[in-house]
């Protein structure tokens, strides 16, 4: 069926749509929390899905099950344009909250330089077989952990949302992850039911 992922995306625009509508606002931040919402939302879906990228790369190199390196493709793809959309959303956030782009911020660096490999990645190997794409994916899975897991902060929080004492603040963005991964999960299937 060759709308459905133009049905997934439509679908998925709604529910984040309805969802960001129906999320609380925050005493501080107001309605702008809402981004926030949607940026961290595509910032932890984009690290999950680099890393099930890479951990399908592995099993797919071990055991040379077809769908292992397919899946380990599509999602390392996919991965880096949510990481792009969530660095926009990033930008645009740090210009609405904070009154200014602070380039400086660790985060923001690893962020860019993140997407800077993984496009790399994506060109240097798009001649090479499944084995070595789907083993870049497991490299560049490893690289996304170690820099993500060694980063200091300047401004950036570091989990404001499950820090905070509303549940209704806590629970909404994870509703727009399960959304988004969701989304994700079928739009992946579609796809790979094109080839």
């Amino acid at each position: 069926m060759k709308n459905r992922g133009i049905t997934i995306i439509l679908i998925f625009s709604g529910v984040t749509l309805l969802l960001l509508w129906l999320a609380p606002a925050e005493k501080t931040l107001g309605q702008w929390v809402k981004l926030i919402y949607f940026h961290s939302t595509l910032s932890y879906t984009g690290i999950y899905t680099f890393y099930a990228a890479g951990i399908l790369g592995l099993l797919y190199a071990s055991l040379r099950i077809n769908f292992l390196g397919d899946w380990s493709l599509e999602l390392g793809r996919s991965g880096l344009l949510i990481w792009a959309v969530s660095i926009v959303l990033s930008l645009i956030s740090m210009q609405v909250i904070w009154g200014g782009l602070l380039l400086n911020e660790p985060r923001t660096i690893a962020s860019i330089v993140l997407l800077g490999i993984g496009l790399g990645k994506e060109i240097a190997f798009s001649q090479f077989n499944t084995l070595i794409k789907s083993l870049s994916n497991t490299v560049f899975a490893l690289i996304v952990f170690l820099i993500l897991s060694n980063l200091t902060r300047i401004m950036h929080p570091d989990n404001p949302i499950r820090s905070s004492h509303s549940m209704a603040i806590r629970i909404y963005p994870f509703l727009l992850l399960v959304c988004t991964l969701a989304a994700l999960f079928e739009f992946t299937r579609w796809r790979l039911s094109q080839k």
